[in-house]
């Protein structure tokens, strides 16, 4: 299967902006989120985030989600699995987790794109936020979207990607052993979402595209259109932007707030 070469932008190039004092409190506490959940998981025999995720296992089984059926918070419709099939050589990336909306979690008001098969995968009714690419050390390394057809999602349009980010909670108390990693993946996604939101315009700019490269062709079903946005992420990197962000100005505090992280 061809993927698709998306080193190049469509949209204006990723920029880190400017935080106000409580959205840069709001980053710290997912900040914090992330590292603790992602340091109760490390052991002192070198095991990381992925053993844990994997349980331990000595071989994992290409396509299997794990957690096997993936973890689902019926009380917000937070939705993520970790699986691999195919090792990145060149990122030295092992696998990624996909993270969903469900559907039934979406405002009414917030309709799916208007396709002429927009329902195609309704028995499966969710939106795909992220995928988080990991490398082998159980660290992430870059963020991603994903054609329709890879996820069997619904579709909806990049403008909704903050409010959906703002509903992917994890509240389950099934089980303790996933409870660190449901909290990182919900922090993994609040912490990013400004790369998250701008991945989405890129996705939405990229399909557009398509849709003029290929215009007998269904884009969201077109098997050689695969990965649509991508961009790599470090940890402290990002630690160090909220740290370091000088306020907003004021008229776009109002803006940025609305949109809430």
């Amino acid at each position: 299967m061809q993927t698709n070469n998306i080193l190049t932008s469509s949209t204006a190039p990723f920029i880190l902006p400017n935080l106000s004092a409580w959205q840069k409190s709001q980053l710290m506490k997912h900040a914090e989120q992330v590292l603790i959940t992602q340091h109760h998981m490390l052991t002192k025999t070198g095991k990381n985030i992925l053993h844990h995720t994997l349980q331990k296992k000595r071989k994992h089984i290409r396509f299997n989600h794990y957690p096997k059926g993936d973890r689902i918070d019926y009380k917000t419709g937070g939705q993520y699995f970790y699986h691999c099939h195919r090792e990145n050589k060149d990122m030295d990336e092992h696998g990624h987790f996909h993270c969903y909306l469900r559907q039934k979690f979406i405002p009414k008001h917030i309709k799916p794109r208007p396709l002429a098969d927009w329902d195609k995968h309704i028995d499966s009714p969710m939106a795909h936020l992220i995928a988080i690419g990991m490398n082998r050390l159980g660290q992430p390394i870059r963020l991603f979207t994903v054609n329709r057809w890879v996820t069997s999602e619904t579709w909806y349009d990049a403008k909704h990607a903050p409010n959906f980010i703002k509903r992917f909670k994890m509240t389950l108390c099934d089980d303790p052993y996933w409870q660190p990693l449901d909290q990182w993946v919900e922090g993994m996604l609040h912490l990013f979402a400004p790369q998250i939101t701008w991945l989405h315009q890129e996705r939405d700019a990229r399909m557009a595209q398509h849709a003029n490269d290929y215009p007998n062709e269904n884009i969201y079903e077109y098997r050689d259109i695969d990965e649509l946005s991508e961009i790599p992420i470090d940890l402290q990197t990002q630690v160090e932007w909220i740290m370091n962000s000088q306020p907003a100005a004021p008229e776009k505090r109002m803006v940025a707030e609305q949109n809430a992280i």
